[in-house]
């Protein structure tokens, strides 16, 4: 459970785990996306599913909300990717989209942040991911690339 926790080690950066963990997650991702967006949807939900137990094994070991607790920027970075246009630069637009949502916290990540216990671990990163996604789905749609 410790490598899960720590998002398969990022959470043990000495400088920014979290963008180390949302680095990660956008690498990891390429390859699965090249399997298909169906495949991508099923391993993002798994890994979502997976981080709150992950997460809540973290908080119990380090206490409340710990840097070292990176799977849920992994799961929220993926539900970002998974609305970006296949390829490395939709992917980096994904990452990027999804660690300013996951820094600057807005509603509704920041509310989610507070909660207790693992949710508020790992919701505030689900809303970033979302929010990035939105974002990306709309600039696909203005541009015409759905």
């Amino acid at each position: 459970m410790y490598v899960l926790s720590t998002g398969f080690l990022t959470g043990l950066s000495p400088v920014a785990p979290g963008t180390a963990g949302s680095l990660l997650a956008a690498l990891l991702f390429l390859p699965v996306r090249g399997c298909g967006v169906a495949a991508a949807a099923a391993a993002a939900a798994v890994l979502t599913a997976v981080s709150f137990p992950a997460a809540a094994w973290g908080v119990r070991r380090w206490g409340r909300d710990p840097s070292r607790v990176t799977i849920d920027e992994i799961a929220g970075c993926w539900l970002a990717c998974l609305a970006a246009p296949p390829g490395l630069p939709g992917v980096a637009a994904a990452f990027v989209l999804f660690r300013i949502f996951d820094i600057l916290k807005p509603w509704p990540a920041r509310r989610l942040d507070r909660m207790e216990g693992s949710a508020g671990v790992v919701l505030d990163d689900i809303a970033a991911g979302v929010m990035a996604a939105l974002v990306l789905l709309a600039w696909r749609w203005i541009s015409g690339h759905l």
